[in-house]
């Protein structure tokens, strides 16, 4: 598809002024506090690399893992250089993951743009407690206003991880939105994932922006 033909969503932005130390600052220290108090919360042991957790993890394919935790590092917008500049884009949208393991996402969102959502993908479902971590807070959520939602990580369709959903709420015009979850995905295989919320069409439907492939190894 050309440059022209490729359609822009006047709904996102990102922000500028950041810089990549101060970003890595911030995704680094979010995730370590937020799984300390994870840990804490569900009894893991930190450091023992043992992840033998078992609560209710919905829809991520089993409640328990063998390994972990492995972190699993994405952003959203925050290459001014993609192409075209106006698309929403995860970074990397392709990724692997072990099985049996308790995997710690971290999402870091630049989009400021809101896409108002359904209900349905403004809560959070299939995560360990159905729950995600907002910027560092040690207490989780289990939904975000539909109305401040820019993007989602979901699982929908014939999937087998249909119904899992995050939802990433819309940055500041300075700071970005972080966003960390916890999950296990015991089933191998590749699986497509989609943002559903409504920010890019062309993004939406284009492999490697706001859709692609989660490929869980044994």
């Amino acid at each position: 598809m050309s440059e022209e033909s490729k359609p822009k969503n006047g709904n996102h932005s990102r922000m500028d002024g950041a810089t990549i130390a101060w970003i890595v600052v911030v995704v680094v220290v979010t995730a370590i506090v937020s799984w300390f108090a994870f840990a804490a919360a569900y009894g893991v042991g930190v450091g023992s690399g043992n992840g033998n957790s078992s609560s209710s993890s919905g829809n991520s394919g089993g409640t328990t893992g063998g390994g972990g935790p492995d972190y699993v590092y994405l952003s959203i917008n925050a290459n001014p250089d993609i192409s075209p500049p106006s698309a929403d884009q995860y970074n990397p949208a392709n990724f692997t993951v072990p099985a049996h393991t308790l995997l710690v996402f971290v999402i870091t969102n630049y989009d400021t743009g809101e896409n108002p959502v359904a209900p349905t993908f403004a809560n959070v479902s299939g995560t360990v407690g159905n729950v995600e971590y907002l910027n560092g807070s040690t207490t989780g959520v289990s939904s975000v206003p539909a109305s401040e939602v820019a993007h989602t990580f979901s699982f929908v369709g014939k999937s087998v991880y249909s119904g899992f959903n995050v939802a990433m709420p819309a940055a500041s015009s300075t700071t970005p939105t972080v966003v960390m979850f916890h999950a296990y995905f015991n089933t191998t295989g590749a699986f497509v994932w989609n943002c559903m919320a409504p920010c890019d069409s062309w993004s939406m439907g284009t492999p490697g922006y706001m859709t692609g492939t989660m490929t869980v190894v044994a």
